[in-house]
């Protein structure tokens, strides 16, 4: 069959992504509406008896761009639809259309797949093939070593970060051991491993991260259901693979958990720019002072990083359809609305969101390379 040029629409298309730097070929439009996630051009009628031409949307120039964004050479397209979910559920900025949502039933496919893709859920079937077999369960704690090995996990205040640029001194970059206390956890919760009060404890006060822990009594309880030999029940909400999560949600449920990621990300970016100098207001500190009293700074900043790409995105969904997470992001978006100026306001600074943004970055671009800020006047460099 010989390949004609695209159409004029096609043509169109084409070259209005390439007006915001994204290149595509008519290939790939082809593919993306063979998989059913382009929408073929509205046709329209010339006259009686002229025919018709096929008319280009903006909404289709929107859901083209989206995709060119997330689409990556041998990266499966669920990811790129994983993506474009993402964004169709951000706030729309001002002068700035609108992505449009993708189909539902293309989302849902995208994102049980990637539930069954993720290293929770695969620890966790590991754990479940490895019950009672002592074999079995020493190759899931080697594998999880070989994983943990290429994903060193760290925790960094950002308090600790600012001190560091401020002074120019070096990052205290060290494992803080959560990776492992992520094994024991889904081990226990397949069966693989005995559930022991204290590895749980440990695991679950550092993962987990519940409002207002006291470690000591926490461990005191776990303690008193190993004896009562109701410990294994308590493991039974992880035992359900986050694939039968995803798979179980409805459309609104999951647009819900879509907002809780979103704000909780959000949050957690707010709380970790403060260590990159972010100027300090009422607010933020506000914010920062509820984080670290719940003891959520890690598990915050954890999200932010992960939201930020459709595997992440992924992987932190199933979570947030737990009610409590959102009424977690509820409460911390209830902190920031306690200041009525807003968040970027500072008492006694003139000026809106443009000059606090302008500030901030003169102050990274007036770190000396010693790390200290250039003196009053100087010319530095960034």
């Amino acid at each position: 069959m010989v390949r004609t040029g695209p159409s004029r629409a096609d043509g169109e298309l084409i070259g209005r992504l390439r007006e915001r730097d994204l290149v595509v070929s008519l290939a790939q439009l082809e593919r993306w509406r063979r998989a059913g996630v382009l929408p073929r051009h509205r046709r329209r009628g010339l006259g009686r008896g002229r025919g018709s031409v096929s008319v280009l949307d903006d909404a289709v120039v929107e859901i083209a761009a989206v995709l060119a964004r997330h689409t990556r050479q041998g990266r499966d397209l669920r990811y790129a639809v994983i993506g474009w979910y993402a964004e169709a559920g951000r706030p729309v900025l001002p002068g700035r259309a609108g992505v449009p949502e993708p189909p539902w039933p293309a989302v849902r496919e995208a994102l049980v797949w990637a539930a069954g893709k993720s290293m929770e859920h695969r620890l966790l079937d590991q754990a479940r093939a490895a019950r009672g077999d002592e074999e079995q369960t020493d190759a899931l704690y080697g594998d999880a070593d070989r994983y943990l090995a290429r994903h060193p996990a760290t925790r960094l205040h950002p308090g600790t970060v600012r001190q560091a640029l401020e002074a120019g001194s070096d990052l205290p970059l060290r494992g803080d051991g959560s990776g492992r206390r992520l094994v024991h956890l889904f081990a226990a919760a397949g069966g693989a491993d005995r559930a022991d009060s204290h590895v749980l404890a440990d695991a679950l006060s550092t993962l987990m991260l519940p409002a207002g822990l006291d470690a000591a009594e926490f461990t005191r309880f776990l303690e008193q259901a190993e004896r009562d030999g109701t410990l294994d029940g308590l493991l039974a909400p992880l035992a359900l693979p986050d694939r039968d999560r995803i798979a179980a949600a409805t459309e609104e449920e999951t647009a819900r958990a879509r907002h809780t990621v979103q704000i909780l990300g959000g949050v957690g970016g707010l709380y970790f720019f403060h260590g990159l100098l972010m100027p300090d207001t009422p607010a933020l500190a506000d914010l920062r002072e509820t984080v670290d009293g719940l003891g959520l700074g890690t598990l915050l900043q954890l999200m932010l990083g992960m939201a930020t790409s459709p595997q992440g995105f992924a992987r932190l969904l199933p979570s947030c359809l737990h009610p409590g997470m959102a009424a977690l992001a509820e409460y911390l978006m209830e902190v920031l609305a306690r200041h009525e100026h807003g968040i970027l306001h500072r008492p006694g600074h003139p000026g809106g969101a443009q000059a606090y943004m302008g500030e901030w970055i003169s102050t990274i671009k007036a770190l000396t390379p010693g790390g200290a800020p250039a003196p009053e006047g100087s010319t530095a460099t960034g």
